[in-house]
């Protein structure tokens, strides 16, 4: 349980925390709860001014920003807030089934967005972490796409902690870094228009403006390089639109605009001047593919939030998912294997078969009966003897007779059978 929500399954894990999608269990209003990691609740008063900017942020009441309205702490300590569940999937996540986005679409998405964070920079709140991941795409009942801005305060919080990645990274997103906050200098809104250039270049060319193989690579990239235009990267973008984007590029603060929202009309502008149609009003994207079958169908639980009580929900599946199969696939092979092995396996040692024709001579000297006294040793007979008492002399006949094998000694004489003749 996080507060009055039951964790139902994990819809996503980041560097500082992980959601779920859980459930009031009297109102069944469905949730996201965002739980903060432990080395991020390292840092109480980083935590306390998380939680403050976000109330402050969430007394916009701006469409295109998540509202968050409830905050809590977990039974071990961590902190966590409750948002509302959206129906959709991330922007960073489009774009990888998108690709490049066109100048009409890109500013459609971007234009709401943009006046979200003018808002936010009214109030004093900086975003800090503007990228993909934390822009929601959700779908209206009319089917309007609409664009939401998450994890508002979240970079303050982890710039001033000392938090840090699996991987061992500081926490934030370099590729999208302006050149203050990579020399760990003071920040303003500025900084967000940086950010919001980075991502319009990316969506309009369909590549980062700087990238590196390592970390360091990429902050001295932000710093000390010029970002290469839009048009030179793709050849069929027209060169009026490289203006706008490379203004909000520049590295020092003054010389960008001074607004998300001026940023964003200087490139309509652009986009205008070079005769590219612009649709109006909000997009209508297409939905995203459904959930493939297995992938969270059931969730993913996390052991460090059981409460130990078990329901229904954790004691069977939910109706509708069928069960695997293979276990018993497996218990099928595991059980002809068995079978093979009892019905297929040699038999035990017999007596050595004796033929039908010759007499068999042993190789082991006969053993005495057991009733009977050892007999005593007789000299060996000359080769001129009659032949063994043990072998009977055939009757005479006309016709030649195939001599009888030699009963072994303590064996009953065999029995011809129909094939052979008995006289």
């Amino acid at each position: 349980m996080a507060g009055e929500y039951r964790l139902l399954r994990k819809l996503g894990e980041g560097g500082f925390g992980a959601v779920y999608e859980a459930e009031h269990p009297l109102l069944k209003r469905r949730a996201a709860v965002k739980v903060l990691h432990r080395v991020a609740d390292k840092d109480s008063d980083a935590v306390l001014r998380f939680i403050s900017e976000a109330q402050a942020v969430n007394q916009i009441r701006n469409r295109h920003i998540i509202d968050v309205f409830s905050f809590g702490k977990l039974n071990d300590g961590r902190h966590f807030y409750v948002m509302d569940l959206l129906d959709g999937e991330p922007l960073d996540r489009w774009l990888k089934h998108q690709g490049r986005v066109d100048v009409s679409t890109a500013l459609q998405l971007l234009t709401p967005i943009a006046n979200a964070l003018d808002l936010a920079h009214a109030a004093g709140i900086v975003h800090r972490d503007l990228k993909p991941q934390n822009i929601f795409l959700s779908w209206d009942a009319s089917g309007e796409t609409i664009p939401k801005l998450l994890d508002f305060g979240m970079a303050k919080l982890l710039g001033e902690s000392p938090v840090h990645t699996v991987s061992g990274t500081p926490i934030g997103t370099p590729l999208y870094m302006s050149p203050e906050q990579a020399r760990g200098e003071k920040v303003d809104q500025r900084s967000d228009v940086y950010a919001l250039g980075v991502l319009c270049h990316e969506m309009l060319t369909g590549h980062l403006p700087f990238v590196g193989d390592t970390t360091v690579a990429v902050l001295m990239a932000h710093i000390i390089q010029t970002a290469p235009r839009a048009s030179e990267v793709c050849d069929d973008l027209s060169p009026l639109l490289d203006a706008p984007v490379q203004r909000m590029l520049e590295k020092k603060p003054d010389e960008r605009p001074s607004s998300a929202g001026e940023a964003i009309n200087a490139l309509r502008r652009a986009a205008e001047e070079a005769g590219i149609e612009l649709a109006s009003g909000p997009p209508r994207l297409p939905r995203p593919a459904p959930m493939v079958s297995g992938e969270h169908a059931r969730g993913e639980p996390d052991t460090l939030l059981d409460d130990g009580v078990s329901t229904e929900r954790d004691a069977a599946p939910p109706a509708g998912v069928a069960r695997p199969l293979w276990p018993f696939g497996v218990g099928l092979l595991v059980l002809g294997a068995l079978l093979g092995f009892v019905v297929l396996r040699p038999p035990a040692a017999a007596p050595i078969a004796e033929s039908s024709n010759l007499p068999v001579a042993s190789t082991e000297p006969p053993a005495p009966a057991p009733s009977e006294s050892p007999a005593p040793a007789v000299p060996a007979p000359e080769a001129s003897t009659a032949p063994a008492p043990s072998v009977s002399a055939a009757p005479p006949s006309s016709v030649e007779k195939k001599p009888k094998a030699a009963a072994r000694p303590g064996q009953p004489e065999r029995i011809p059978t129909d094939l052979e003749n008995p006289f």
